[in-house]
């Protein structure tokens, strides 16, 4: 069972909340972040994270059980980072976070996040860092996506800062996979992904999840090694 499904079972039933907070501080959560900077191993992390308000104006740091949880929110492409939820509680003592905020979720005061940490270090629990080379992995994709690649050629057609496209399958740790396209670009990515992705939306099927990555980025440069390409820019006269 994964941390989304223990997450409603413990909203829904209180007996199972011990067995929630167990698993979730022993898993990897998601942050919206600027500028995420990972040190040497096992140095501090240095994070920028952000921050938003509940409707009484107080102050707290959303976080996620899923990638799929974290746009859902955002509804917009963003800078993510993903981290042992313990190591994150350490990182945030004397601030509020919330858990799957405008969802099913939860939250968390500075004072439960302290008690949460006391308890762990009581039991020993060491916070496990997350390595994202280890954990995302890249296959072609397990079932035919000429809609989507037809779509997307289109539409890059009118798009001369976009030079080449590829596609693969990503996962991340136990995630819902979800089709990658990896596009050699310039300019600002969020200004290309978001229309692309709204095109997209009344054409993928149900249960296709998509997402989109630059191949200057260093995961996008990892991701085109099994990326099948399939869109190439066609020169005009002058460039020949």
């Amino acid at each position: 069972m994964n941390l989304d499904e223990l997450l409603k079972e413990a909203i829904a039933d209180s007996s199972k909340r011990s067995l929630f907070l167990q698993t979730l501080i022993k898993s990897d959560v998601y942050l919206i972040c600027k500028n995420a900077l990972s040190k040497q191993e096992n140095a501090d992390i240095q994070l920028e994270l952000v921050t938003t308000q509940n409707p009484y104006g107080d102050i707290f740091i959303p976080f996620f059980t899923s990638y799929q949880a974290l746009r859902q929110f955002a509804g917009r492409y963003v800078d993510c980072y993903k981290i042992n939820c313990l190591r994150f509680f350490d990182l945030i003592q004397t601030t509020s976070a919330v858990l799957n905020p405008n969802s099913y979720g939860k939250e968390f005061s500075s004072q439960e996040i302290k008690t949460i940490l006391m308890i762990a270090k009581n039991q020993r629990i060491r916070a496990i860092s997350y390595n994202q080379n280890d954990r995302i992995t890249f296959r072609p994709c397990t079932h035919s996506v000429e809609h989507l690649k037809k779509a997307v050629s289109k539409f890059l057609e009118k798009q001369p800062n976009v030079e080449s496209a590829s596609v693969t399958e990503m996962t991340r740790g136990n995630d819902i996979p979800q089709i990658l396209f990896v596009l050699d670009m310039t300019g600002n990515t969020r200004n290309l992904f978001v229309p692309l992705s709204k095109y997209l939306s009344k054409i993928k099927k149900n249960g296709e999840h998509l997402s989109f990555i630059s191949s200057q980025q260093s995961i996008g440069k990892y991701a085109t090694e099994n990326a099948e390409l399939f869109y190439t820019r066609q020169k005009r006269f002058f460039e020949k």
